[in-house]
């Protein structure tokens, strides 16, 4: 057996000195072009971690007020809410982000497979349960930035969303700590901020429009918007990749080669 480590795109040096090469459309074209590909695949997954943030966002609604159903009749029957519905709504969906890091995360690197020419399965979903606890507390950090940051005033906290955007993946990739992932994250979207801001404009205008059709929209954009990601990723910070030649057999002189990710695996 025989290995050999490639690196695919950019890397951390590069991307928080600004160095790094990227263009907004042509990140587009290609997260358009692989979400197609990888279509059939990777939906199963996003479902599994759309309904995973569900059941924890009901969870919290039900801990807080005793009844999930008092948040949403409180929002279809309209007027005013109550300051309790408002707080056990924020808190419900804080604690639903956080808690379902690890499939975040698993999703984020089934995103970085795609980005790398590399196919996915729906049970990829869980690749990021060994980094459960670096994924957590990355996400409890910058989701708690960003909230401070929306309180501070709402566009400081739009632009803190999208700069943290890759920290929960440079802690499983690069296998940093959650500052530091942080710190480079930060750094990274500061050193592009026109292509990344073009980008995320045009990623939330496909949502708008999803909402828009009831959210049927969604079933594509939200693959698509991790896809987008992980070829942004790989743009700047670059993905490590492993290639494995095995013999096959002593009467057999071809050889297999299978191409891995060091980091996830997949």
């Amino acid at each position: 057996m025989n290995n050999k480590t490639f690196h695919v795109g950019g890397s951390v040096e590069k991307a928080v000195k600004g160095e790094s090469e990227l263009q907004s459309l042509a990140v587009l074209q290609e997260a358009w072009r692989v979400t197609a590909k990888n279509m059939l695949t990777f939906l199963p997954a996003v479902i599994g971690l759309f309904l995973a943030q569900v059941a924890l966002l009901l969870l919290g609604l039900q801990v807080q007020l005793g009844s999930a159903s008092m948040f949403f009749d409180s929002i279809i029957q309209g007027g005013e809410i109550s300051a309790e519905v408002i707080e056990a709504g924020y808190m419900a969906n804080f604690w639903s982000d956080v808690l379902s890091a690890p499939l975040y995360a698993g999703i984020s690197l089934m995103a970085l497979n795609h980005a790398v020419g590399l196919p996915s399965k729906p049970s990829h979903l869980v690749k990021g349960f060994p980094f459960a606890l670096v994924s957590i507390v990355t996400v409890l950090l910058t989701s708690s930035l960003q909230g401070i940051g929306n309180a501070l005033f709402p566009l400081v906290g739009l632009f803190l969303s999208m700069a943290f955007s890759f920290a929960i993946i440079l802690v499983c990739e690069k296998r940093i700590t959650p500052l530091k992932a942080i710190q480079y994250s930060l750094m990274a979207t500061g050193r592009k901020i026109l292509p990344m801001t073009a980008i995320f404009i045009a990623i939330m205008t496909m949502f708008i429009i999803s909402f828009a059709t009831a959210g049927v929209g969604l079933i594509w954009t939200i693959p698509f918007f991790f896809n987008a990601k992980a070829i942004i990723y790989r743009n700047l910070f670059g993905i490590t990749l492993q290639v494995t030649t095995v013999q096959k057999g002593s009467d057999d002189d071809s050889q297999s080669k299978s191409t891995d990710s060091k980091v996830f695996d997949a």
